[in-house]
């Protein structure tokens, strides 16, 4: 009796696997699909690189060695799209053996100031325009950028060093998608972090 029991339930789950497919099928498919988004993933964050590239390059377009490290993107399956980059505010500085080489037209503090607050904004807008090209993107996910922010710094001065993060859901950037008029409420939603 033992015997027909057991067999009855190996013939069932044998039947059940060739109807519903192995448990290890279901994992090669399910790692082909995860490779799929992946690959999907990198065509949305080179093609957002690139929007961010030009938005830094136009914001510093004086001083042409001020971007020390371009954007560089990378997602994360369950939280979104994370994009970061270093931007040094006194690169036109230069340091020799025969003590510091200064450009006659110095930015000013206000000046560095405005430029971070102008390039903030156009990283907003940026987010707000572009949203609808993450098609891969959850509406639960978000959409990160990092903007690290060095200046040079004299010992006797306080640090002008800065980070920005600007994070926004998809599902924001789906509703908000290319509306100016809601710019101000898009601002409202977002996570906007200075440090």
């Amino acid at each position: 009796m033992i015997e027909i029991a057991w067999v009855k339930r190996l013939v069932t789950a044998l039947l059940l696997a060739a109807i519903t497919g192995s448990p290890a099928q279901a994992a090669v498919a399910k790692q082909e699909d995860t490779k799929q988004e992946y690959v999907s993933a990198r065509q949305d964050i080179l093609r957002f690189e690139g929007i961010i590239n030009d938005v830094i390059n136009a914001s510093f377009s004086t001083s042409p060695f001020a971007v020390v490290q371009k954007p560089k993107g990378a997602y994360l399956q369950g939280y979104g799209f994370s994009f970061a980059f270093l931007v040094n505010m006194h690169r036109a500085v230069k340091r020799t053996p025969f003590g510091t080489i200064r450009p006659k037209n110095e930015p000013t503090q206000e000046l560095k100031r405005q430029r971070i607050e102008e390039l903030k904004e156009k990283l907003i807008r940026v987010l707000q325009d572009s949203g609808e090209n993450f098609q891969i993107l959850r509406k639960e996910e978000y959409v990160t950028i990092i903007a690290y922010l060095e200046d040079w710094n004299l010992p006797d001065e306080p640090s002008s060093n800065k980070t920005i993060v600007l994070s926004a859901l998809k599902k924001d950037l789906d509703e908000f998608a290319r509306r100016s008029d809601r710019l101000k409420e898009f601002k409202q939603r977002m996570k906007i972090v200075e440090y």
